[in-house]
């Protein structure tokens, strides 16, 4: 296939380019009826991106003239997979239930179809995975009808009507005699190609709205083959089968929170005894009474507990990360001062309390608080 590129600019870090097809297929543009948009190379140039206006976006500049181009297929082959299972689930929900579909989305990993009900549940949701992989295997017929716009308002039996900014003839994709909707993307040719279905989400939605997502195809297997190896894995470190794994995780996680809870209390006792220490250390600087720690350990985390700032000046901390507690200073202005003589500072905090990242080790801190006081 080949076009003429008639224009080839660079925004940010891609080239948005124009072109005028010789011979061959056009990019599909993204979001066109929810649909992903097509990838692929023009010469040595990857497709990025190609838009609603159908203009490309390119990984590098290419000069102006004729090259050749593909269009990824395969990709376009699991958009369609994708695609007619969507018409398939909107069908099904629809003839069983009376749900109407608000929203299509496409993305690179799974699709979304909105519903305006909260009635969907996990029983609907199981039926629905059940329907689908059954029609999957009875391998409906599906063919693209080509009407024009006042013969297409005339089909009864049409799922949707047709929408006013259609201009022009009307593509209607016919499922056996399943389904029957206007849709101008990606279809496969028999309900067998797409292959598998499986809902991997649903939750709800702007209050309204139940949202399903699910993926098809290639993407599918894909999925059950990622998580078949996650169980497989967790059955191995856990030293369980799987219909034990669930108990065991819960088992272990419970087990981890009553570990981490009686962790905790052992830190907080230690913590009471270390402040004891720290401040019968402490440095005493005319009226003020000031802590230095140079750990950031879990002990920190108790010190607010048993140090009383309104009689102690607290600083501690390692590695780039300090913490300051005063009521002897204006601990906003000491990392002003810091900023001043050109550390570079991140954190926040109060005139009370700053927690500080700054490339420094304590000693400049204190030196810097000292002249403060």
């Amino acid at each position: 296939m080949k076009l003429r590129v008639t224009k080839c600019i660079q925004q940010e870090n891609k080239f948005l380019t124009n072109v005028e097809y010789i011979n061959g297929i056009e990019f599909y543009p993204e979001g066109k009826g929810g649909q992903l948009g097509d990838l692929g190379s023009i010469g040595s140039a990857q497709i990025l991106k190609v838009n609603k206006e159908g203009n490309l976006f390119l990984d590098r500049e290419l000069r102006l003239g004729e090259y050749e181009y593909l269009i990824d297929m395969n990709r376009r082959d699991e958009i369609g997979k994708n695609h007619t299972a969507q018409h398939l689930i909107s069908a099904y929900l629809k003839q069983k239930y009376n749900f109407d579909t608000v929203g299509f989305r496409m993305g690179e990993e799974y699709s979304t179809v909105d519903f305006p009900s909260l009635d969907i549940d996990e029983e609907k949701i199981k039926d629905l995975e059940i329907a689908m992989n059954k029609m999957i295997i009875e391998n409906y017929h599906v063919e693209i009808l080509t009407y024009t716009h006042e013969e297409a308002n005339q089909i009864k039996s049409l799922r949707k009507s047709i929408s006013d900014k259609v201009i022009g003839d009307v593509k209607v994709v016919k499922i056996g005699d399943f389904d029957l909707n206007a849709c101008g993307g990606f279809h496969v040719k028999q309900t067998k190609d797409i292959g598998l279905f499986k809902v991997i989400n649903y939750e709800k939605t702007k209050k309204t709205i139940t949202r399903i997502y699910y993926k098809a195809g290639n993407r599918c297997y894909e999925d059950y083959y990622k998580k078949h190896e996650i169980i497989k894995k967790a059955t191995v470190q856990t030293s369980s089968t799987v219909d034990e794994v669930n108990d065991k995780i819960d088992y272990l996680l419970n087990d981890n929170k009553l570990k981490t809870k009686e962790l905790s209390n052992l830190y907080q006792n230690y913590s009471e005894l270390l402040c004891e220490k720290l401040k019968e250390n402490a440095k005493i600087i005319g009226e003020n009474k000031i802590i230095i720690y140079k750990k950031n350990d879990p002990a920190t985390k108790f010190f607010p507990k048993f140090i009383d700032n309104e009689k102690y000046s607290l600083i501690y901390g390692e590695n780039d990360n300090f913490t300051v507690i005063s009521k002897a200073i204006n601990c906003i202005e000491l990392k002003e001062n810091l900023e001043k003589i050109g550390y570079s500072v991140r954190g926040g905090g109060n005139s009370t309390r700053i927690n500080l990242k700054i490339d420094i080790n304590i000693e400049k801190i204190v030196d810097i608080f000292m002249k403060l006081l």
